[in-house]
Parts: structure tokens; sequence; C-alpha cells
């Protein structure tokens, strides 16, 4: 599932998501766009916040 998927999904903004891990709104507006990949501090963070849904490998295996 697409980070933006299950944000949206959970009725979050992305300055909910950055507060929660510890990052930027402008990071995670990056990452739902493409334009970056987090670090595998953030992802297991991500991974964590989404209790699985989101995975590292859904900002590698991009359809975008």
């Amino acid at each position: 599932m697409k980070l933006k998927s299950w944000r949206r999904e959970k009725d979050l903004t992305q300055g909910d998501i950055a507060d929660a891990i510890g990052c930027s709104q402008a990071a995670v507006s990056d990452w739902e766009r493409g334009a970056s990949v987090p670090e595998p501090d953030k992802m297991r963070a991500i991974h964590a916040l989404t209790e699985g849904a989101v995975t590292p490998n859904d900002f590698v295996l991009s359809d975008a």
C-alpha cells in the first residue's frame, strides 16, 4: 500500500505523519510524490506507524 493511500484512509495529514515519525512535512510530500525515498530508519518508523500496511518495498516498487 502506498503511504498516501494509507494516510488518506486514516484521515491524516502529511504533517501528522511527519510529527509521528520525526521528520518534516516536506519529506513526507517528497516520499508520496516519489521524489525521494525515506532513509532506512524512517522506513522502519513508517512500517511501525502503519502496523505493516506500508512496507519499504512500497517505496522502491513504484507504479508511478
